[in-house]
């Protein structure tokens, strides 16, 4: 398994580079993005792979950061998603947009992308929106907008309730219902316990 490729950037196509890597040329594939992120041929670039084997092929997919290629491997997980489509995806939505509309089910930019049809959109959403959530922090900004008071404790109350097995959002419903003023202060525990009140 190649796992990342340092190399002399040698030429690109439409949807791929070539890497000369000691005199081995490697064709890999990678997202639009990172075409317009190149350097000037002849200079080395490091690429985070990942090698996708076939009965009729070997192919690469290469991406500058160990997030994309980690958001890669999600999306190859969902059952109808396959390379072309999952690279498509990254190399037409930045990486935070993308794992933003996934978690928060915005199927409308999801489909936006050529390839990508309505079920294959939530069925995105539907098996990644809560792996993608844990694993890239979405308890964080977007999900204490709408909120007053201090957004530290915030993030802290609905960490909390993730880790008690409450989604996202179910943890920001939660503490919007739960009555709680949030423009006075107040603590992480008494916002779970207000929360998980409201809930039982």
């Amino acid at each position: 398994m190649i796992s990342h490729l340092t190399g002399i950037y040698d030429h690109a196509e439409k949807d791929a580079i070539t890497l000369d890597v000691k005199g081995v040329g490697y064709r890999v594939f990678v997202p639009n993005t990172l075409l317009n992120k190149l350097p000037k041929k002849g200079s080395e670039v490091k690429l985070f792979t990942c090698q996708i084997v076939r009965e009729d092929s070997i192919t690469l997919y290469g991406f500058l950061t160990r997030e994309e290629k980690a958001l890669f491997r999600h999306l190859l997980s969902v059952n109808g998603i396959g390379p072309k489509a999952a690279v498509g995806l990254i190399g037409k939505i930045p990486l935070d947009k993308l794992v933003m509309a996934i978690t928060k089910g915005d199927v409308d930019l999801i489909r936006s992308i050529p390839g990508i049809g309505l079920k294959t959109a939530q069925k995105l959403v539907i098996e990644l929106k809560e792996k993608l959530a844990k694993q890239y922090g979405v308890e964080s900004a977007d999900l204490t907008k709408g909120f007053g008071g201090d957004e530290s404790v915030l993030k802290d109350a609905i960490s909390a309730l993730m880790t008690l097995g409450y989604r996202p959002g179910e943890a920001k419903e939660a503490i919007k219902n739960s009555g709680i003023d949030l423009s006075q202060k107040t603590s992480v525990e008494d916002i779970i316990k207000k929360a998980l009140k409201g809930m039982g």
